[in-house]
């Protein structure tokens, strides 16, 4: 856009200069290269005889066009320079506005949903249970493969009806073991809805 406006305005500056001989034609008319003055007749092959008055006003007439079809040239270049400079500056704005578009499209999708539903659970801590370290890592890959950033995995692998949960160590403290199953029997569920 910018291009576009700075051609329009520089065949607007020309029309313009084109403009000023013309207005001076409108001041004093010409009959081929000489000036004329009141009174006086031009004649030739195109328009035949004409009168001072007549080419003065028809210089007027060609001065006004002029001048319009060169200011609005030069209006259009403006607004068009400025247009362009206008939406270089908002270019890095709306991407940005896009990406969050995009990103927000896709907190809406069911793996979004439960990946939330994930990370807003919280297990109860037990003199004894499960170890946390590594229900934590099995949850991350969990996320990883709900978010696409990794394999899809699951806590609980079906084998001819029977769900196998993988086991972990128990240490001390721990979290809560029935608290930790029951978590990953409603996750596997929820799983199996996607």
């Amino acid at each position: 856009m910018t291009k576009a406006g700075a051609w329009m305005l520089a065949i607007g500056a020309v029309v313009m200069l084109v403009w000023l001989v013309v207005a001076k034609d409108a001041e004093q008319p010409r009959c081929g290269f000489e000036r004329m003055s009141p009174g006086d007749y031009c004649s030739s092959r195109k328009s035949g005889p004409r009168s001072y008055e007549e080419s003065k006003s028809s210089s007027a007439a060609a001065a006004s066009g002029t001048r319009l079809v060169g200011g609005t040239l030069i209006g259009g270049g403006v607004l068009l320079l400025a247009g362009g400079l206008v939406r270089r500056s908002l270019d890095a704005p709306m991407r940005r506005l896009g990406e969050w578009r995009r990103i927000r499209g896709a907190a809406r999708t069911p793996q979004a949903r439960l990946v939330r539903k994930i990370r807003g659970t919280h297990v109860p801590v037990v003199p004894q249970g499960y170890s946390a370290r590594q229900v934590d890592a099995l949850i991350n890959r969990i996320i990883a493969g709900l978010e696409g950033r990794g394999p899809m995995v699951r806590a609980g692998a079906s084998s001819n009806g029977i769900k196998i949960f993988p086991s972990f160590s128990i240490t001390s403290p721990g979290l809560d073991t029935s608290a930790v199953d029951k978590f990953f029997v409603e996750l596997d569920d929820a799983m199996d809805r996607l």
